[in-house]
């Protein structure tokens, strides 16, 4: 009895592996972080390192509240022009080459959104098969081995503005502007106008706020912080208000 249900398990193991189909994951994606300036494009290379022709999909996801921890991602679709095309969404890729995916943001937003990229490697009959035609039961589906690259994508926003708000008796600090700030260093001033560097890491963006290691903001004190502009590529300085 016991020898049957033995040779029952193994029986469906061997099925469930029969029906994998391989993909190939010999390629990779560069960069891995991009930046979709004032001009409104740019792009995502895939480059193979196979020697067969391998088939990518490729969708897009936007990510809110980033680097919080509340960040989630939603899908976006193409057709979606208030937001980010990401195009083609479909890659065969030959052997040693390389394709070039391109990014528009066809309106501006408001305000620096983020967004993920997925290249995923599959099989030709998934990358064929649109949403909704699969018709096969589970028991008799193909299953694919899958090798997903993720990049990530900012998008400049319609005007630039840096501004910061410090809450008072924290060490946390509120970005109201309309890009993201990676914060470098403080400079800390008090009423006499003696100053101190504070060097920080933490990077804000749009509507979200952090909190600043060894720091508690005072309305007695003047602030400075030290960031890099990623649109202008240059160190810059905003004061901090309240």
């Amino acid at each position: 009895m016991e020898f049957r249900v033995f040779r029952l398990v193994f029986l469906a193991i061997s099925a469930f592996f029969m029906q994998i189909k391989p993909t190939s994951g010999a390629m990779y994606v560069y960069p891995m972080e991009v930046s979709v300036g004032l001009k409104g494009t740019s792009q995502i290379k895939v480059i193979s390192q196979d020697n067969d022709v391998q088939f990518i999909k490729v969708s897009l996801k936007q990510i809110f509240k980033p680097g919080t921890a509340q960040e989630n991602e939603k899908t976006s679709y193409a057709s979606s022009v208030a937001g980010l095309i990401i195009t083609p969404q479909k890659i065969a890729l030959s052997p040693a080459s390389e394709r070039v995916v391109r990014l528009v943001s066809v309106i501006p937003p408001k305000k620096e959104t983020t967004w993920r990229a997925y290249f995923e490697s599959v099989n030709e009959d998934n990358l064929i098969a649109q949403q909704g035609d699969l018709k096969k039961s589970s028991a008799t589906a193909s299953i694919g081995v899958n090798v997903v690259w993720g990049a990530l994508i900012h998008v400049a926003p319609e005007k630039v503005q840096a501004s910061l708000l410090f809450i008072e008796g924290s060490g946390k600090i509120l970005n109201n502007g309309t890009i993201r700030i990676p914060i470098k260093e403080v400079e800390v001033c008090d009423q006499s106008g003696q100053c101190q560097c504070i060097k920080a890491s933490a990077t804000i963006y749009p509507d979200t706020e952090a909190s600043l290691a060894g720091i508690t903001f005072s309305r007695d004190k003047k602030y400075r912080v030290k960031y890099i502009n990623w649109i202008t590529e240059k160190t810059e300085e905003v004061s901090l208000s309240y």
